[in-house]
């Protein structure tokens, strides 16, 4: 049984709470200590973005799997600040470091989340949610394939479903709050948004630490060992 697995089954298995006050507190935490590279960082991060978006017929699909690769720059600097490691500008580019591992799912994960939308709204708004750490884990999990890693995902976010729902609108409402602040306040806003993900998907995931076996594990790790 891979790491994935046996993460998403012990998840399943004892459930999980999600401490929604926590993760955002962590977030702007997070962004406080190295908020200099964080700005910096968001200001290339949208020109990057922008830029790839005016690339003729593919833009969308450009621009989709460039934001994926971008965001988890994010999480990378943010993994480094939580280990206790100084992180560096050019850390927020190490992901593009696996960028066949990651385009794969972020155009997946991208064109069928637009088909439900398209289809009906709802499916594709339970989609968006259910997916938001597919990504993340085929980066962080090593040996997952492009499928597993969106089913670990949808698995896992189903089972508290409408708490990310309420985070992902905590998180649009924040953004709003910058956007009011004569757009500035998005520098703040939009790697806040990003940390807070990262805080979420660190505590729930937990990608560096052990798999924990709950009782019923136990009792098969001991009748494996007998």
């Amino acid at each position: 049984m891979s790491n994935i697995e046996a993460r998403v089954n012990h998840l399943l298995n004892n459930g999980y709470e999600f401490k929604l006050e926590k993760y955002i507190s962590d977030g702007f935490e997070l962004f406080k200590k190295e908020y200099g590279l964080f700005i910096g960082f968001t200001i290339i991060a949208g020109l990057i973005s922008g830029i790839s978006s005016l690339i003729p017929i593919a833009g969308s699909l450009v621009q989709a799997v460039i934001t994926a690769v971008i965001n988890l720059g994010y999480f990378y600097v943010a993994r480094k600040i939580k280990l206790g490691e100084k992180p560096e500008f050019g850390d927020f580019f190490k992901p593009f470091n696996a960028f066949g591992n990651i385009v794969g799912v972020a155009l997946v994960v991208f064109l069928l989340t637009v088909v439900g939308i398209l289809c009906l709204i709802i499916p594709g708004i339970y989609l968006a949610v259910a997916w938001s750490f597919a990504v993340p884990i085929v980066y962080f999990f090593s040996g997952i394939g492009l499928w597993d890693s969106m089913e670990a995902s949808r698995r896992v976010i189903t089972k508290n479903w409408w708490w990310f729902l309420l985070l992902g609108i905590c998180i649009v409402l924040i953004n709003l709050v910058g956007a009011i602040c004569l757009l500035v306040g998005l520098l703040i806003t939009i790697p806040a948004s990003h940390l807070i993900m990262y805080a979420t998907f660190d505590d729930i995931m937990k990608p560096d630490d052990d798999i924990v076996p709950d009782n019923d594990e136990k009792i098969l790790l001991n009748e494996l060992n007998d």
